[in-house]
């Protein structure tokens, strides 16, 4: 069923090209940024088709770069998404199953090996910015914490969001809360952060743009490379924007949103509906932070010596609130079925984009699927450095894919998710190969059956259906040798007996 990468040979002098430009002795290494935002939909972004917000920041990376049309978050929620894209391993792999709660005793396992690793023994100057989430708290030391991870420098929210504990404590008397969400809960370089007056998103790129300036600017003659890791926060709820972009979409906030624009979030449950407004708003916010970190390189000299990968750690929270603090979002999957925490296409297909100057030809669409374990193997081949290999990786590069080429896989496509209790039917695992997707519950017994190419939006399940009898043979197949490999996996095994 499954078959090695396929070149054929028109395309070959490109990819050997493009290899050769990323070998020491042709060019100097490229500097790296991430971006990756929280809960972001697949339909959010003006040039994945929202009719609304404006995002003209993250469309100008599209633009001048490759965009994914089917790209896919490693897992349905933060934790264990964040932690396959940094190891290029699927989650359960890397001991994290599902979200952590702040002082839990998950984390990252110890002898995982991230990206920030990979590029530090490549002498890059590594740095986070941003929601981390791979364990259970800055303060418990016991567990690996963002300097373990790879990075040198770090600004990091440890946990599942922005907190603001003056607002988290109810008056005594009974009132409501009032105030702007600046957080509390940042921690630089494993000391906590006082009390700020901004709101995330610009303070992290506020962090992000005086590291370039210390960094670049100041230390010109003996710069490393780079390797930003900038994992915002937003759109996570609680969102919390300026002014200036809660009066961009002020026809969509309703009456009660404008006369409580400060009310807490928790305290939401009993009044009337707020409108998208808020929603829409703190994408733009975000939009503009992103931008100014682009306009940052631009302005050093480094944005075309800089591969810049942008994505959502997993689909959104739609107007279909399920827990209090999710009430008056708006994320659009772009039609697609679910959202954020369950299996469908609407919980794990999500923006992607990819730019690197003129290296990656401007305005491409990759419209086969692609995933966040690929990104790992891909920047590997790009940025010229080793993929570990005392351990199973399982992404693979996709080089190939950004000159046209079709690419095909060495394994099946899978997600998993461990949410018991959830309202929906519980599922834990989906396989994808090539136009097919099977979701197998926590019994691992296959719940459907969906032919992605041709039902997209997931309405016609052929599971059971006499003509796909071979289709859902071979998918089970395949996921039970998959699942075989996970549960089996060296390093994990290694980490369970020590």
């Amino acid at each position: 069923m499954f078959a090695l990468i396929r070149i054929v040979p028109a395309r070959l002098r490109y990819l050997t090209l493009l290899w050769l430009a990323f070998t020491p002795a042709l060019a100097s290494q490229p500097n790296l940024v991430i971006f990756y935002v929280d809960d972001l939909g697949y339909g959010d972004l003006g040039s994945y088709g929202h009719q609304i917000v404006t995002t003209p920041n993250i469309d100008r990376l599209a633009a001048e770069g490759v965009k994914f049309t089917q790209y896919y978050a490693p897992a349905p929620l933060c934790s264990p998404s964040r932690a396959g894209l940094l190891t290029g391993r699927t989650p359960y792999r890397t001991g994290i199953r599902s979200w952590i709660p702040d002082g839990q005793n998950i984390h990252l396992g110890a002898n995982e090996i991230t990206l920030a690793h990979l590029l530090k023994q490549k002498g890059y100057a590594t740095a986070v910015m941003g929601k981390l989430h791979l364990n259970g708290g800055a303060d418990m030391q016991d567990h690996p914490q963002a300097i373990d991870l790879g990075f040198d420098y770090s600004f990091v929210i440890p946990g599942g969001w922005v907190k603001n504990k003056t607002l988290e404590t109810a008056p005594a008397d009974g009132s409501r809360r009032h105030g702007k969400l600046y957080p509390d809960n940042y921690w630089r370089n494993g000391i906590p952060v006082p009390e700020t007056n901004k709101f995330s998103a610009e303070l992290v790129a506020d962090e992000v743009l005086h590291w370039l300036e210390q960094h670049v600017v100041h230390h010109k003659e003996d710069t490393a490379p780079f390797f930003l890791y900038v994992p915002f926060s937003e759109v996570h709820t609680p969102i919390a924007s300026p002014a200036k972009y809660l009066d961009m979409y002020s026809q969509y906030i309703t009456a009660e949103g404008k006369s409580q624009p400060d009310l807490y979030h928790w305290d939401w449950g009993d009044r009337p509906y707020r409108g998208q407004g808020e929603y829409y708003a703190n994408i733009s916010f975000l939009d503009a932070q992103i931008g100014r970190i682009i306009q940052k390189l631009e302005s050093m000299q480094q944005l075309d010596s800089t591969i810049i990968f942008f994505a959502s750690d997993n689909g959104p929270v739609t107007r279909e609130a399920r827990k209090p603090w999710e009430l008056n979002m708006a994320g659009e999957t772009g039609g697609l079925r679910g959202r954020k925490d369950n299996l469908l296409e609407g919980g794990i297909r999500v923006p992607g984009i990819l730019r690197y100057g003129d290296t990656i030809p401007a305005g491409v669409t990759v419209k086969r699927a692609v995933t966040g374990l690929d990104i790992l193997p891909t920047l590997a081949t790009l940025m010229n450095f080793d993929v570990p290999k005392d351990r199973e990786i399982d992404g693979q590069s996709i080089v190939p894919m950004l000159s046209g080429e079709m690419l095909l896989r060495h394994k099946p496509l899978i997600w998993s998710i461990d949410m018991p209790g959830q309202d929906d039917p519980v599922n834990e695992w989906a396989i994808r190969v090539g136009a097919w997707k099977m979701i197998l519950d926590r019994e691992r017994n296959p719940k459907f059956l969906f032919d992605i190419e041709r039902d997209p939006y997931e309405m016609f399940n052929r599971l059971g259906h006499p003509e796909q009898k071979t289709v859902q043979t071979d998918l089970l197949k395949a996921f039970q040798a998959y699942l075989h490999s996970i549960d089996n996996d060296a390093i994990k095994s290694l980490r369970e007996e020590t």
